[in-house]
């Protein structure tokens, strides 16, 4: 973490001899000062953790001797899922206005503005499932007609995590010089800004089974219904960092000075000059980093379908719809929006105007997705439907930068000079 300090540019540093040179002449002229400073330091860690092992789910149907026996669908499913998120929000609003006098002399004014935030948010998701397994089995003996429902069985890993952190700071300063005389105004704005977001979602599914038998012996017009076996590890993994920096300094000098008469002589050198000096110094730091990580393995995934009809004419089996998939989402992303704005209005007669400008910002993005799948089998045996099978493994990652840096300084000097009274 940088440490935070009121950070003043070359610009705004001229003012400070005038600031000292005005205390010499500054017996009843008013001063103002404003001090503001915002220290944020914000930690937010969440841990998700599923873990589920050798999950079993049997579901048996035997028909004998049982002419028209059916039994309803079966639906099984093992599942472990861990979701994980951590957050932290930060806003910081700082304002500052300053008035000089309406007449007579002119003002001293100053104003320092510091916001230092700190975050970091750690998240944590992790989902094991091991040996799940599911069994359907129908068994029709000399049971003509009989029927079974639709088979379902799943067995899925996943495993969510989000980490984000979001800062908006603002800067506001206005400063309006006296009416008449000269004035000094100076403006220091410093924010400092820095994210970290760490997120990991790993999702492990070992030797997950999906078994569905049908049998049919002497039953004619048997039949088993649509068979969906699924294996299914997913992972997914977010972080990101957002902030919005606004500085916005404006200040009005007086409107000159009022007419002074001049010595006979004619020296216009000796006319006395109250000039407006003004400086305006900001600085805007913002440092991010964004960490994605999602991992998902899926080990011996194994999908069995057999259909066996003997001596039973028109027995017939649903489809099999059968899948292993692993899958990896990982994304880790990084926006900055600075924006400075600085406006300065001199006054009637000479005036000395400085602003200085920076900004700078540091993005880091890294975003890792890994999906491994060892050895998917689909098995598909005496099935009269229609037989769909599919292993998939895929991984995505994603990893960006967007920073948008805006600056803008205006500066105005007005040329009109005061007319000169000869004594």
């Amino acid at each position: 973490m940088r440490k935070t300090m009121m950070v003043w540019s070359a610009c705004a540093a001229a003012v400070l001899p005038a600031l000292a040179a005005s205390t010499a002449v500054a017996d009843g002229v008013p001063n103002q000062d404003v001090g503001q400073a915002a220290i944020s330091s914000q930690s937010a860690t969440s841990a998700a953790t599923s873990t589920q092992r050798n999950p079993t789910n049997q579901a048996i149907n035997v028909a004998i001797l049982s002419p028209g026996a059916a039994s309803g669908a079966v639906s099984q499913s093992n599942s472990s899922a861990a979701q994980s998120a951590a957050g932290n929000a930060n806003s910081t609003a700082q304002g500052a206005a300053q008035s000089g006098g309406a007449g007579g002399g002119g003002g001293v004014q100053a104003i320092g503005q510091g916001a230092a935030s700190e975050q970091t948010a750690d998240s944590t998701a992790t989902s094991t499932q091991s040996n799940p397994t599911n069994q359907a089995i129908n068994v029709a003996i000399l049971s003509p007609g009989a029927s079974s429902g639709a088979v379902s069985q799943s067995n899925d890993s996943a495993a969510n995590s989000a980490a984000g952190n979001a800062n908006g700071t603002k800067q506001d300063a206005v400063q309006s010089g006296g009416g008449s005389g000269g004035g000094v105004q100076a403006i220091g704005q410093q924010a400092d800004n820095e994210q970290e977001a760490d997120s990991t979602a790993t999702s492990t599914q070992s030797g997950a089974t999906n078994q569905a038998i049908g049998v049919a012996i002497l039953s004619p017009g048997a039949s088993s219904g649509a068979v969906s076996q699924s294996n299914s590890s997913d992972a997914d993994s977010t972080a990101g960092n957002a902030n919005e920096t606004k500085q916005d300094a404006d200040q009005s000098g007086g409107d000159g000075h009022p007419m002074k008469p001049q010595p006979k002589d004619g020296c216009e050198s000796c006319h006395p000059s109250y000039p407006t000096v003004q400086g305006i110094g900001q600085a805007a730091y913002n440092d991010q980093s964004a960490t994605s990580t999602a991992t998902s393995t899926q080990a011996n995934p194994t999908n069995t379908a057999i259909q066996v009809s003997i001596l039973s004419p028109g027995a017939y089996g649903g489809p099999v719809s059968q899948s292993n998939s692993s899958k990896a989402d990982s994304m880790a992303g990084n926006r900055n929006e600075t924006t400075q704005h600085a406006a300065q209005l001199g006054g009637g007669r000479g005036g000395v105007q400085a602003i200085g400008q920076l900004a700078t910002n540091a993005q880091s993005a890294l975003s890792s997705a890994t999906s491994t799948q060892w050895c998917p089998t689909n098995l598909a045996v005496g099935t009269k439907g229609g037989v769909r099978q599919s292993n998939d493994s895929s991984a995505d990652s994603a990893a960006g930068n967007d920073n948008r840096t805006k600056q803008d300084a205006l500066q105005t000097l007005a040329g009109f000079r005061w007319p000169v009274v000869v004594m």
